[in-house]
């Protein structure tokens, strides 16, 4: 059974499927008994992986039953000269931020008649939970958790003016260790929108945490967001450089901004 799972989509991770189909050749009714259990032999309902607790639920289009009072424990009640099916879901309970990484359990399935005699051998089931690298962004106005406070697509510097600054924050959320990166279309300055000959650029200055960031060039700089869904926020400034008279009109730069698991 495999669990691929993202630790930041709406719902983490969509169930793993376990089918089995079993044929009854009498002409009696078969009840059985199937139960996972560990290397301990323990019966097993429910486990964790990475943090991410998982449990085993018969699938409701199934003829299988869970145990009223045991843990891992289904019923499965088969007609004489007919086949009946099993199916068994591993459903991911909670939202914690796994590491990336593959992480495995080995169990065994039991299948036993009603008076607990084994019908077959001992049925070794790998459980494996995949968290695949990922990492997100936001830009905000505020500090605050991943996600949260007004979003930011443009910071204005309304009128310029030499020292003008600017402050918004980038929030971060990765499950990997990340590179935050950052270019700028006209390599740190801002140009006039409607083009206008002689007409100068305006030099600005951008700090990341306290980092001054080369836009000369496509920079990057490691980043580690904590496990949880809250993450990691970073301030951003902007500065505006010497302004000298520009001809009037509106100056923009484009930066793109990204994060990527490494």
């Amino acid at each position: 059974m495999r669990i691929a799972y993202n630790p930041f989509a709406p719902d983490g991770a969509a169930p793993a499927a376990l089918d089995l189909l079993f044929q009854n050749r009498s002409d009696a009714v078969c009840d059985l008994r199937l139960a996972l259990t560990d290397a301990a032999g323990l019966e097993v309902g429910q486990l964790t992986l990475a943090g991410v607790e998982v449990e085993f639920r018969a699938r409701e289009s199934s003829g299988l039953v869970e145990a009223p009072t045991q843990r891992g424990v289904f019923h499965l009640s088969v007609a004489g000269g007919s086949t009946g099916r099993a199916q068994l879901n591993a459903v991911v309970l909670n939202d914690a931020v796994a590491e990336a990484g593959v992480y495995e359990v080995e169990l065994t399935l039991l299948v036993r008649d009603a008076a607990g005699r084994s019908l077959l051998a001992p049925v070794p089931l790998r459980v494996a939970l995949v968290s695949t690298p990922r990492a997100q962004l936001s830009l905000a106005g505020a500090a605050g958790a991943f996600g949260s406070g007004s979003s930011v697509e443009v910071v204005d510097f309304g009128e310029a003016a030499t020292g003008a600054t600017r402050r918004i924050f980038v929030q971060l959320r990765a499950n990997a260790p990340s590179s935050l990166i950052i270019s700028s279309q006209h390599r740190g300055v801002l140009k006039r929108v409607e083009p206008l000959e002689g007409a100068p650029s305006l030099a600005y200055r951008l700090e990341v945490d306290g980092q001054v960031v080369d836009l000369a060039t496509r920079w990057s700089r490691p980043v580690d967001p904590p496990r949880d869904k809250s993450g990691l926020s970073l301030p951003m400034i902007f500065t505006l450089g010497e302004v000298r008279g520009p001809a009037a009109g509106r100056y923009e730069d484009v930066l793109t901004i990204d994060i990527s698991p490494d």
